[in-house]
């Protein structure tokens, strides 16, 4: 398997593809599978008494791989690398004016999960602004999308849930919509159906995600839910190995993009060995992306990182992405 194989199926595992799919593709997780298409009854899309889908992390289900946050505005609007970012996604957002949207114009906020439901599956929480009568009108007239694919409307849990490719997305208002794999989708309505919706995830992931300042925000609970077998196989990435939890907060200020976070292993032992392979990970990383700063140091069973990239580093990884991603 090439390397351009094996590195989506490790960043589907710990960010979700739909995530991805926003920032290298942006509207939503992308679905691992599709929409089956199944009908129980009339759609419709207006929130019933008792719903409450102000929280985002309270639609979200329990027992999250990871979870995680991107700030949509600060990254669309960084000096460093913003008009490439927005140049990039909109290349590879399957949906665009035929819909109504533009992912660098129209997304605020992305709050996402991964699960392990069906394989890796992923459900995202979007704020921004969609137009449900160009969607609807879309999927009524089969108009291909500016990617090729046609918008497919399936009704579950009272909502109409549009699929395009392998993209799956149902709006729950104007300025917020569930985006994932069906399953991830299919969990998320069902709690708002039936009045479930509070915080169920682990207080430290919950904290990470909502560092205040934060431009984007990673927590993974690799305790709980290793990486997969055949994953460590194709990807064999010594620096999680024993690797219990993941903490990464992400903020633009000079030299450009800052990353300061943690890894956790069972103990300080593990930490010291862990050290030693991150700093050599690191090394050759730092070339590439030609960090200011890779500070690592160890307390107790956690790695620290604070990592520094600069502007031009940036916008070269994003011309990277390109060839990464392919067409």
């Amino acid at each position: 398997m090439t390397a351009r194989g094996r590195w989506p199926g490790l960043l589907r595992f710990v960010v979700p593809e739909g995530v991805l799919a926003l920032f290298f593709g942006m509207i939503a997780v992308v679905l691992a599978t599709g929409c089956s298409g199944k009908k129980d009854g009339p759609a419709t899309q207006t929130p019933t008494a008792g719903e409450s889908t102000e929280d985002a992390l309270a639609l979200l289900p329990a027992g999250a791989i990871a979870v995680g946050t991107i700030d949509g505005r600060a990254f669309f609007s960084s000096q460093s690398f913003g008009a490439e970012l927005a140049q990039l996604l909109e290349k590879y957002v399957p949906i665009g004016p035929e819909a109504g949207f533009q992912a660098s114009r129209d997304v605020d906020r992305v709050t996402f999960a991964s699960y392990s439901y069906q394989g890796i599956d992923a459900a995202a929480i979007v704020v921004g602004r969609f137009d449900e009568a160009k969607i609807k009108e879309v999927a009524a007239k089969h108009i291909p999308t500016k990617g090729g694919a046609v918008i497919v409307a399936s009704p579950y849990a009272g909502r109409d849930v549009y699929t395009v490719g392998n993209v799956g997305f149902t709006l729950l208002s104007p300025t917020k919509a569930i985006a994932g794999t069906e399953a991830g989708i299919r969990r998320v309505l069902d709690r708002i159906r039936d009045k479930r919706v509070k915080r169920e995830m682990a207080s430290w992931m919950l904290q990470t995600v909502e560092t205040p300042g934060a431009s984007a925000a990673v927590a993974a609970d690799l305790a709980t839910n290793p990486v997969p077998a055949e994953l460590a196989r194709q990807v064999p990435l010594p620096i999680f190995n024993n690797v219990k939890a993941v903490r990464l907060v992400a903020t633009f200020k000079e030299p450009g993009l800052n990353v300061a976070g943690s890894l956790t292993y069972p103990d300080a032992a593990a930490a010291q060995n862990g050290a030693s392979v991150v700093k050599k990970g690191l090394a050759i990383v730092g070339v590439v992306l030609r960090m200011q700063k890779a500070d690592i140091a160890v307390e107790q069973a956690d790695v620290q990182l604070k990592l520094a990239i600069d502007d031009q580093a940036l916008r070269a990884l994003l011309g990277s992405m390109k060839t990464f991603l392919g067409p």
